[in-house]
């Protein structure tokens, strides 16, 4: 899964162990649970419903492309595509057994990984998940020109990272064994092949276009569920797979409704019509909200995932390296993590790191002081610029577009995000105090992660990276945007030599300890040229009825609905 899923979320780390300390509130007449224990396990019964509210629609049905790499996506995916690794509430990745029965590094040099497939293992419309999937889903992630999806077009992928680096992907034993050979040591291997799209589908429909709209192509399931229907903006219905060949999925329907305002969830729950939130960023009254209501459980986590302002270069300003420090000097990020986040976890500071969380032990603060609060400094980077403050106290440049006029930015989010809509306003009184104008331009998340970052449609974007445990997965957020085969995450126009090559270093590093000091060196570049100002860790807000048993927060990229398969009704 070394991609960039977003939340309009998306990013990741490696493969070790992380304590995740749990605040846990206590609803009246709920249970109390901790984030280091199992919230919610216990005997359930089969059959029923379970309603999930999401506060996103979808952009497509392929979270491997890169314009629907959304988080909500790869939730609703956990339990559809086969995941050769789980990633575990403690964040580090289980095999699993149902879909390969091993997975291991056989030869060092070159590097060779052997995948062993269950002989059971099946797509629900008959075809064997076979290594004829290994062999695709390595083509069209490989970001090889040589490699064309229908009608001979490039393969646009959310990322490449690692399946750049195989040479050869062989089947063998009918099928059922595919062997994985790299040109060059990829640490982050386990990262690679989840989830799998299905390949024979694919090939026909087209990786790029063939999953954008609903239809028999995403019905297709090599999970233990199943994709019934879908209603824009209402809901999407998850079935059992009556080809499923492992254990069956406890509850019959798992529904997936979208209501893209949050203040309407908590009604939602008290009226019976959701059962679990986990919001992409909770605003205060939102939390206040489900933490009263009777017989619900709600845990914050500090999660792996982090809010940030993406510059776009492409505009004429913003490809000005002091216009971009200047935009960052001027932003009161402290003031942002103070109204915001404190309230829900006060120890949650302004982050000073894009590739790791500061929860993490491989967390450095890489900043060098860019990220520093100082509106002084971030005036004399605009007159360094070539602008003049104007009479009414917003800058003019005496270049481009805006000479003359007041200098002016957009920045756009996801609607509907109350929280969301506070960063804007926040950043746009910074920007105020600076002598920047700023107009808010907010889209539903399909045209904003559809359209209009693809796009470059856009001058500064807020929005949240979800990472996984694999460092490696940043690079197509921060590769030079030039290689469109393999930096397809990144929609800033942004490109520097030095963090290709590091980024090249790095994912050839198979010990973790040597690799994680070289992405913290990319992460001081990145802050050097301002690539995009990181905001707050953020946390994360998990809420369910206290019926259902099972469900198990997790903080990294695939969710809560890691282990769907085992949700259900208590059986007392």
């Amino acid at each position: 899964m070394n991609r960039s899923p977003s939340r309009p979320e998306g990013r990741w780390l490696v493969p070790a162990a992380l304590a995740v300390a749990s605040l846990v509130l206590t609803a009246c007449g709920g249970s109390t649970s901790g984030g280091s224990g199992t919230p919610g396990a216990g005997t359930v019964k089969s059959g029923g419903t379970l309603t999930f509210a999401l506060d996103e629609d979808l952009a497509g049905f392929n979270v491997l492309y890169a314009n629907d790499n959304e988080f909500v996506l790869q939730e609703i995916l956990d339990q559809v595509w086969p995941m050769i690794w789980v990633v575990q509430p403690n964040l580090t990745p289980k095999l699993n057994t149902d879909v390969v029965t091993s997975a291991a590094v056989v030869k060092s040099n070159p590097q060779t990984v052997v995948y062993k497939i269950n002989p059971k293992a099946t797509w629900s419309d008959g075809t064997p998940i076979s290594a004829a999937d290994f062999i695709y889903n390595w083509q069209a992630q490989s970001g090889s020109p040589k490699y064309k999806d229908v009608g001979g077009k490039a393969f646009l992928p959310a990322g490449t990272a690692g399946y750049n680096q195989i040479t050869s992907v062989t089947s063998s034993n009918g099928g059922k064994t595919a062997t994985v050979v790299f040109g060059k040591p990829f640490g982050d291997w386990k990262a690679l092949f989840w989830p799998l799209i299905p390949a024979h589908i694919a090939k026909k429909v087209g990786f790029n276009n063939g999953f954008q709209t609903f239809g028999s192509a995403v019905k297709v399931s090599g999970g233990p569920y199943q994709i019934q229907s879908y209603s824009k903006g209402s809901t999407l219905v998850e079935t059992r797979n009556p080809h499923y060949w492992g254990t069956p999925g406890k509850l019959s329907k798992i529904v997936f409704r979208f209501i893209l305002d949050d203040s309407q969830q908590p009604p939602a729950i008290q009226n019976g019509e959701a059962n679990i939130v986990n919001p992409a960023l909770a605003a205060l009254s939102f939390y206040d909200s489900v933490k009263s209501i009777s017989n619900f459980n709600t845990t914050v986590d500090p999660g792996l995932e982090f809010q940030h302002l993406d510059f776009n270069e492409a505009n004429p300003y913003l490809a000005k390296a002091s216009v971009r420090h200047a935009i960052a000097y001027g932003t009161n990020r402290q003031q942002m993590v103070s109204r915001i986040v404190s309230p829900m976890d006060p120890k949650i500071k302004p982050l000073n790191n894009r590739i790791w969380m500061a929860t993490q032990p491989q967390y450095k603060d890489t900043s060098a002081g860019y990220g520093a609060y100082d509106p002084a400094k971030a005036k004399a980077e605009l007159k360094t610029a070539g602008m003049t403050m104007g009479s009414d106290g917003y800058f003019q440049p005496s270049f481009g577009p805006e000479k003359g006029q007041d200098f002016t930015l957009s920045v756009s989010t996801t609607s509907g995000v109350p929280v969301r809509s506070q960063i804007e306003q926040l950043f746009q009184a910074s920007m105020k105090n600076i002598g920047v104008k700023i107009n808010i331009k907010n889209y539903d998340a399909n045209t904003l992660f559809g359209t209009v970052l693809p796009k470059g449609e856009f001058d500064i974007s807020e929005f949240a990276w979800v990472l996984s445990p694999f460092a490696s997965a940043n690079q197509s957020n921060y590769c030079s945007y030039t290689n469109t085969g393999v930096c397809g995450s990144n929609w800033d126009h942004y490109a520097n030599p030095a963090v290709d090559s590091l980024f090249t270093k790095a994912l050839a590093t198979i010990n973790p300890a040597q690799s994680a000091p070289m992405y913290n060196q990319i992460d001081g570049i990145l802050w050097k040229d301002m690539v995009t100002l990181p905001l707050f860790q953020q946390p994360q807000l998990f809420g369910w009825s206290t019926t259902y048993g099972n469900l198990i927060p997790n903080t990294s990229s695939i969710g809560i609905p890691w282990n769907a398969n085992l949700w259900g009704l208590k059986a007392s």
